[in-house]
């Protein structure tokens, strides 16, 4: 198959690189104007100018899904625009949109994202696809489970995965093409039981597996920085502010919580750092 550029023009509320910035995925590098980005065994460039976006791949349609570029998002903006409390972290993120990717790629990633950094999680990840991955013009392609299974917790020690390695060895077992097709089915309730089953996986990272692997928006991940930002005297723990934003925005919880997460991080977070200086 040959590259094909692909030039869409009058995008909405699409931002590249607070989409790709925002925690969603961790295989994509910053090359010239653009960026490279890496999905299964799948890869394009992709670059953005005002509203129009260029992609180049074999695989167009994929990176048009992916990129939810087949979908108008301008609504599901308003509507948590709407939220008062929304209105400013909606106006400063409306350009990130939730990425359709691999739901076996983002078990494992989300595996390692656990009680990690960016930097040391890209870099794991990059390190067991060179060890087991196909060998691509582009780079490597994401490991298969099957390629992933032959390796032993051992193996994944000594990429640098460090006390996850068993769990990685448990999951290339446990998440099988029958296991990954029953979650999908599932509704988000069953769906989250069953991923908590997998070792590693505990209520954070199945909501981000909910989220941007199974484009399931009645998810609501808190980390450090959703905690940060959204405790209360009644909002105390984790569980009640996942609980109360659920019930509080619905089938959109996941872009809400997208939006919060990039607005602190980028805004008031720049802010804080500024006065700081």
């Amino acid at each position: 198959m040959t590259e094909k550029k692909t030039v869409i023009s009058e995008v909405e509320c699409f931002s590249l690189a607070d989409t790709l910035e925002c925690g969603q995925i961790f295989r994509f590098v910053r090359v010239g104007e653009g960026y490279s980005i890496f999905s299964a065994d799948k890869h394009c460039y992709a670059r953005q100018y005002g509203r129009t976006v260029e992609i180049t791949t074999e695989a167009t349609d994929y990176f048009l899904r992916f990129f939810a570029l087949d979908k108008d998002c301008k609504s599901d903006y308003e509507k948590l625009r709407a939220y008062p409390e929304l209105t400013a972290a909606a106006d400063a993120s409306c350009g990130v949109r939730l990425l359709r990717q691999n739901p076996f790629e983002m078990i494992i990633s989300f595996i390692i994202s656990a009680n990690n950094n960016i930097p040391r999680i890209k870099g794991i990840i990059e390190r067991i696809c060179e060890k087991c991955g196909d060998k691509k013009e582009w780079g490597y392609a994401f490991p298969t489970r099957e390629r992933l299974a032959a390796l032993t917790a051992e193996d994944f020690a000594a990429l640098g995965a460090g006390y996850r390695a068993p769990y990685l060895y448990a999951a290339a077992r446990t998440v099988t093409d029958e296991f990954i097709s029953d979650v999908t089915n599932s509704d988000t309730v069953s769906a989250m039981k069953k991923l908590l089953t997998v070792k590693g996986v505990g209520p954070k990272v199945a909501d981000c597996i909910m989220l941007f692997g199974l484009g399931r928006g009645d998810t609501f991940p808190v980390d450090t920085w959703m905690e940060q930002a959204l405790a209360t005297d009644e909002l105390d723990t984790v569980a009640k502010i996942r609980a109360h934003y659920l019930a509080r925005y619905g089938a959109l919880s996941g872009l809400a919580q997208q939006y919060i997460y990039h607005y602190n991080r980028n805004v008031v977070g720049k802010n804080r750092r500024d006065r700081a200086r």
